[in-house]
């Protein structure tokens, strides 16, 4: 097949993945979390992404990202689960969260700016995921979106260990126990609500 074929057949698959329906994090759902590749090539599903925040994914693609390619999809993804672009702004944060992680774990010595850019992107998973408690979906999406981080981007970060104090985290782990503490901030205050209902009317059961 000649090169002009093989350009063609690769925009055109590019075109029908930009008007699909579907925002497929799995390539069937609107509004889904789009899962990190398994050999470093963008996947099908990072498309809609892709033309939302071009300005960002070409930085990405040139290496010089810098404040003001982040700003928009930062303040999206800060927004949480009420944003109009929700599940594409987690999935742009994550994707290019795994490039520069993955890049850095090449590097000879780690580059401060980076790290601290992941360590703000930790910050803003943890903000998103408290945003959004009324929504178990997205709240599910930013969970999955850690984990795959945790588990696909291996790199020291600044963070907070179990007790608070200042201590190098990998990856997301220290989102992870910030969600899991939020979880258990909720239940507990949704046991104390269900208690005082009891006691003050409201709640018969």
């Amino acid at each position: 097949m000649s090169r002009p074929r093989v350009r063609a057949l690769g925009l055109a698959g590019l075109a029908a993945a930009l008007t699909a329906p579907a925002y497929a994090g799995e390539g069937s759902k609107p509004g889904a979390y789009c899962p990190l590749p398994e050999k470093g090539e963008v996947p099908q599903c990072m498309a809609p992404a892709q033309a939302e925040y071009s300005d960002y994914f070409a930085a990405l693609e040139r290496g010089t990202l810098a404040d003001a390619d982040t700003a928009q999809l930062e303040q999206t993804v800060a927004e949480g689960a009420a944003s109009e672009h929700a599940y594409l702004a987690l999935s742009s944060l994550t994707y290019g969260y795994y490039q520069l992680a993955r890049r850095e774990a090449e590097r000879p010595e780690q580059d401060p700016a980076v790290a601290l850019r992941l360590a703000r992107w930790n910050a803003l998973l943890e903000r998103a995921y408290a945003a959004s408690p009324e929504d178990d979906p997205y709240r599910d999406a930013v969970h999955r979106a850690a984990k795959d981080l945790r588990r696909r981007a291996p790199i020291q970060l600044p963070c907070q260990d179990a007790n608070g104090a200042a201590a190098a985290c990998s990856s997301t782990e220290s989102v992870l126990r910030g969600l899991e503490a939020a979880d258990d901030r909720a239940g507990i205050r949704g046991a104390l609500d269900r208690i005082l209902r009891r006691f003050f009317g409201g709640d018969s059961a």
